[in-house]
């Protein structure tokens, strides 16, 4: 039904009880609008853009819902409607993919000359196929996400903006290959404003593509912890009496991913369009020499320390917490790396032994319920320095959040390690693992980690 400007009286005059209310709309609240057609009784709203302007429209997961279904629909396809309308009863289906299995990132490029007719067609042979692992953290079951795009001689993404990905599920992912450049941000609930670049949340390296490459990403798997990073992140050195230390405090087991306390005005901070309500992390560090307190942040273990000059021992202690319900993972850290330093000349890499972790975990950051299961761990060096010599390697296990601990039995495989991890005799239900983990090369260097319920285990039948 014709429902002119969408006025209470044109709504009336139109008896749009149980029909489509089809209102010309000039941009005025569309909350206000939805609400007046349902209290006329309109089953659902269509507004028709003034002509020259898209008829774009955005869905979030969350948020105030319209009082009916609206849609949007251009001057020229809103025209032909109401006209056809005049003259019979029309029917209108309208309908929308909410937890798509795909996602299409395309960059169409042409080089040598610009085409007459323009016509990009998609197919694996020129993509990459991502399949994308978005884990469930905890509370919110929506993450947000971007994928930047550049050609290499631009030092710009355009027009990008957040989009929504259920959390918990896979996603096949068709991506541009080629020389294309492009770098992936993910935040593990919903935000606000989607129309600016994701500051906040888990970052990967830029990279590219290869034409009909497989690959496989994972979002926030176990264990998200403190750690150097693979990559091309800020290396950790001295340079003459300073130390400059970059540890982001939330990676999880992907190579080359980080990601801030969002407390933490480092990184973006809580992130344009973040919502202020999620930012609960803490991160603290201190600084030790010889066994002496001698610097502290409440920034992380981020940034420059002037320390005495010649060589010594020092330990970093870096602490972190999350208490939001969006996250029921790595809720608490402690870190402690010990390393000797000498006044440098020249900048020289900080000897901070690194833990990854490989964990068989599902989706929702779960592993299975049998007995007993295997967790991969590799002791390394940041990138940069020689491979650490002689390490050892001790894994222990709570399922009471610390209370007691069990010593997993640890082997060597290739360049790292295995740990046998067994579920308490007494335990049945479903239950959050606790890991420390200690690790010690021939140098003397040493890390010590423990990461409260860095994963679940699920119960016995």
């Amino acid at each position: 039904m014709d429902a002119g400007k969408g006025t209470s009286a044109e709504l009336r005059a139109a008896h749009v009880r149980g029909k489509l209310a089809v209102v010309r709309w000039d941009f005025s609240d569309d909350r206000a609008l939805a609400q007046a057609a349902a209290d006329a009784g309109a089953k659902a709203l269509m507004l028709v853009v003034e002509e020259d302007f898209y008829p774009w429209t955005r869905w979030s997961p969350t948020g105030d819902r319209m009082a009916v279904p609206t849609m949007r629909a251009g001057t020229a396809e809103g025209t032909a409607l109401l006209k056809r309308a005049t003259q019979r009863t029309t029917t209108v289906e309208f309908s929308g993919t909410v937890r798509s299995p795909y996602l299409y990132d395309v960059m169409q490029v042409s080089k040598g000359s610009v085409p007459k007719r323009l016509v990009y067609t998609v197919s694996e042979r020129e993509s990459a196929v991502v399949r994308s692992t978005y884990t469930r953290t905890g509370a919110s079951s929506w993450a947000s996400e971007q994928r930047f795009g550049w050609r290499p001689y631009q030092d710009t993404a355009w027009n990008q903006y957040t989009r929504y990905v259920p959390a918990g599920q896979e996603r096949v992912e068709y991506v541009t290959g080629g020389d294309t450049l492009w770098k992936h941000v993910v935040h593990h609930n919903v935000i606000d404003v989607p129309d600016f670049p994701l500051a906040a949340g888990m970052h990967d390296d830029t990279r590219t593509y290869r034409p009909g490459q497989r690959a496989t990403e994972r979002w926030f798997g176990a264990v998200v912890r403190p750690s150097i990073p693979r990559g091309g992140l800020l290396p950790s050195v001295r340079n003459g009496d300073t130390l400059s230390v970059y540890v982001p405090e939330f990676n999880d087991s992907g190579a080359g991913h980080w990601s801030f306390a969002e407390a933490d005005s480092f990184g973006g901070g809580v992130g344009t369009g973040v919502a202020a309500a999620a930012v609960s992390d803490t991160a603290t560090a201190a600084l030790y020499r010889n066994g002496k307190r001698i610097a502290e942040s409440d920034q992380g273990a981020w940034g420059n320390f002037e320390v005495p000059a010649d060589n010594a021992e020092y330990r970093m202690d870096l602490t972190t917490a999350r208490t939001s319900d969006d996250w029921r993972f790595g809720t608490g850290t402690r870190t402690s790396w010990t390393f000797r330093s000498d006044t440098a000349a020249d900048t020289a890499l900080l000897p901070m032994l690194q833990v990854d972790y490989t964990v068989p975990v599902d989706a929702r950051n779960a592993v299975g319920s049998q007995r007993r299961h295997t967790l991969g761990l590799d002791v390394r060096m940041q990138d940069g320095m020689a491979a650490p010599r002689g390490v050892t390697l001790k894994v222990e296990t709570s399922y009471d959040d610390g209370r007691t601990w069990t010593t997993a039995t640890t082997a060597r495989k290739g360049s790292g390690f295995t740990a046998v991890v067994e579920r308490p005799a007494r335990m049945h239900g479903d239950a959050y693992v606790t890991l420390r983990v200690t690790a010690k090369d021939t140098a003397g260097n040493t890390v010590r980690q423990t990461v409260d319920r860095a994963y679940l285990q699920r119960g016995t039948a």
